[in-house]
């Protein structure tokens, strides 16, 4: 196999930001221009007002998710960089279009009449924006997260499913500081655009020669990371249970030089020869809570089936918004991944290999090949109680992961912020801190040891190991996470944390080995959901927390098993049922315990815990896999 990391010769980097590209030195068939056209607003009257604002249309309330639409009309001509027909970047220093929206917005005695904006190019990071001003250049907001493309067989530019941030000038003018930066809607443009005499439009930039090569072709590995969450987004409340409604936005980047398939749900590719046919990345995205040495899982998604890539700040680009190319980044904004048409329930997907097959599926139940199930305003969404976020002393987290097909490093492809939710009227803020890459559970404890805590990665090993990539992929990763509570008076309570990120058969069974004399004076399960507690079973050999008959811990879920017992932590091992058709009935992981006798292994240990003497059990059992 060749190495996943080999990017070859290139005889055009794209790998660099957009911006840096000079387009006055690149041959006239590389840059097109785009002018007027047509612009619309799904402006978001579902949610706006909890925050206290009245919504306007040509002076009727909007009250509702409504999109509207206008004329936009050329001042100058926006510049677009399109080598070999793929939209790299547009020049955020030319062009602009007018407009009329017919909108007003009004807090309080404030009112911005956002009717006359003017439209000019600007910059997103490394992606391209549009930004809205109103006549005295103040900024109204920002559309970002476009799926931007040029369409020269309809000799259009459009931009799809952007998110529409506020400014910090509206939020100025409207005397709402919590609207800065937040989305208030989603945005859809289509600009007339000139496609040059002799334009190369084929789409096959450098390296394109021979490709696609899909991971099942054995030639490389795939491997794809979330780059960014920009956005954690309110996105309302739930008229009958006053559920919060929350979505993140989401950036990736593909790392290797496989290409992976990005074929929308229902539909085929001419080039993909697998089945099922309408692969693609799944988005799901939950909510951590810690506090009093306990971290829990508070809420989960569904899934959000990805239907489009936009090619971006590539290293090869072959011009198909199906296919994620090496190197090429894609974007998905909070309001996008808030659509009826793609949220899906998740234990529909094989997460350990990032399959879904859509024939029976909630979207297509008739196997038919249309789609008829959709999940409306709240179905197979993320949904939380907003009491759950009234805990004084508490940290809060929320994750997301881009489920990838074959992907050989999940962990890259997860990523996590701290959130503060604050009640704002009756809407939401959540205030996010700083983009941290990984599982969001690390923020709980982390994989560097502790002498009262431990962390420990579990690979449940593929069936088919010998097995040429990828049906040699592991059937599931989990983490195994526990934290120590001396309580001074001779017990010690050891809060596990188990957390099931790809293993799609689940976790049945959870035991933590004692000695026959030890007591046990309490303990405790936690899970995500309307779940069924799980049977607790003191033993003469230990606790068992057993999952009722025909359930278990499902995929991407958060469960807690915890004691307290009389003995202080030494390094144990404990067993997890894999149950259902694993590899193996139970998997041994090493990691602090009870100590249960055996030889004394003070080096773990601070001095504290050197003094005491503390034995554990002879390691002779496989556990090797537990730290993959």
């Amino acid at each position: 196999m060749k190495n996943k990391y080999l990017f070859g010769l290139m005889a055009l980097s794209m790998g660099c930001s957009a911006w840096a590209f000079d387009l006055d030195s690149l041959g006239e068939e590389q840059v097109w221009h785009a002018w007027d056209g047509t612009m619309e607003l799904e402006i978001r009257g579902d949610y706006l007002p909890d925050f206290g604002i009245e919504i306007f249309y040509h002076g009727q309330p909007v009250t509702t998710r409504q999109r509207i639409e206008f004329q936009v009309d050329s001042v100058e001509p926006f510049r677009l960089l399109v080598p070999y027909g793929n939209l790299e970047a547009v020049d955020p220093k030319v062009g602009l279009v007018e407009m009329q929206t017919g909108l007003t917005l009004r807090y309080g005695d404030n009112v911005v009449d956002l009717n006359e904006l003017q439209l000019v190019a600007g910059q997103w990071g490394d992606h391209a924006a549009f930004v809205a001003q109103d006549m005295q250049g103040r900024t109204m907001f920002t559309l970002t997260h476009m799926h931007i493309l040029a369409e020269h067989q309809r000799d259009l530019l459009t931009v799809q499913n952007a998110e529409v941030e506020a400014s910090a000038d509206l939020a100025a003018l409207l005397g709402l500081d919590v609207l800065a930066d937040m989305p208030i809607g989603l945005g859809w443009l289509d600009l007339h655009m000139e496609v040059p005499p002799g334009a190369d439009t084929s789409g096959q930039g450098p390296g394109c020669d021979e490709r696609p090569i899909w991971p099942q072709d054995g030639e490389f590995e795939a491997e794809v990371a979330l780059i960014a969450m920009n956005n954690i987004a309110y996105q309302g409340t739930q008229p009958d249970t006053g559920l919060v409604k929350t979505a993140p936005s989401a950036t990736l980047k593909n790392v290797s030089m496989a290409d992976i398939p990005w074929i929308r749900q229902l539909s085929s590719h001419p080039d993909y020869p697998y089945d099922p046919v309408d692969q693609h990345p799944y988005l799901v995205w939950n909510i951590y809570r810690i506090k009093d040495g306990r971290i829990e899982m508070l809420a989960e998604s569904g899934a959000k089936h990805a239907f489009l890539t936009i090619n971006v700040n590539c290293d090869i680009n072959c011009g198909d918004g199906n296919i994620l190319w090496p190197g090429c980044e894609d974007t998905y904004s909070a309001g996008n991944n808030d659509t009826a048409t793609y949220q899906g329930p998740k234990d529909e997907i094989v997460a350990s290999l990032g399959l879904w097959d859509s024939c029976g599926s909630f979207f297509d139940p008739d196997c038919d090949g249309n789609q008829t199930g959709f999940s409306g305003q709240w179905l197979n969404r993320l949904l939380i109680d907003p009491d759950e976020f009234q805990q004084d002393g508490a940290e809060y987290f929320m994750d997301a992961w881009y489920v990838i097909q074959y992907d050989t490093n999940i962990w890259s492809t997860m990523g996590y912020r701290p959130i503060d939710p604050a009640p704002n009227d009756s809407g939401w803020a959540f205030n996010p801190g700083p983009y941290k890459q990984g599982p969001a559970i690390s923020e709980w404890v982390g994989e560097d040891r502790e002498p009262m805590a431990d962390h420990q990665r579990v690979v449940v090993p593929s069936a088919k190991p010998d097995e040429p990539y990828p049906d040699n992929m592991p059937q599931g990763h989990l983490r195994l996470l526990v934290r120590v509570h001396d309580q001074e008076d001779g017990t010690y309570r050891y809060n596990y944390a188990l957390q099931n990120y790809d293993f799609e058969r689940g976790i049945t069974e959870f035991h933590i080995p004692l000695d026959a004399g030890m007591t046990v004076s309490d303990t405790y399960f936690g899970g995500v959901g309307e779940i069924d507690d799980w049977d607790v079973e003191i033993g003469a050999d230990g606790v068992t927390f057993t999952a009722p008959e025909g359930q278990f811990q499902p995929w991407f879920t958060l469960y807690n098993f915890e004691v307290e017992v009389d003995s202080a932590p030494v390094t144990g091992e404990l067993l997890l049922g894999l149950g259902n058709d694993a590899v193996m009935d139970e998997m041994p992981v090493t990691i602090m315990a009870p100590a249960t006798g055996g030889e004394v292994v003070p080096e773990i240990f601070d001095d504290r815990f050197e003094e005491l003497g503390l034995f554990i059990l002879p390691q002779d059992r496989f556990t090797s896999m537990a730290g993959e």
